[in-house]
């Protein structure tokens, strides 16, 4: 259905990286319990933090409050769609929906 690869999650980052304070990781060195090793964009902004990674040849956009109880996510189909949301996201839109973390 998608067909991304991790070199995208780098060509947003390169896109965006000198107009936003913008963060390339991987998830392993975020110890967030990803079982897998992806590059991944953090931002953070207006009490909110953005993740931007690939899993399984689709794109995922986590968008959490700064504790980490509620958030929500979407998978976005190509760059551009990244790129735009994460302008969106750094330049003030704070009204996503949503939906307090499950642990188990």
């Amino acid at each position: 259905m998608f067909d991304n690869s991790v070199t995208d999650i780098k060509n947003v980052y390169e896109q965006l990286k000198d107009k936003y304070e913008l963060l390339l990781t991987t998830t392993s060195a975020l110890d967030e319990g990803f079982t897998v090793d992806y590059p991944i964009i953090v931002a953070k902004a207006h009490g909110q933090i953005l993740e931007l990674y690939e899993d399984g040849g689709m794109f995922v956009m986590d968008v959490m409050d700064a504790e980490q109880t509620m958030g929500t996510h979407w998978h976005p189909y190509e760059v551009e769609h990244e790129v735009k949301d994460i302008v969106e996201f750094m330049e003030g839109k704070s009204d996503y929906k949503m939906h307090p973390f499950k642990y188990l």
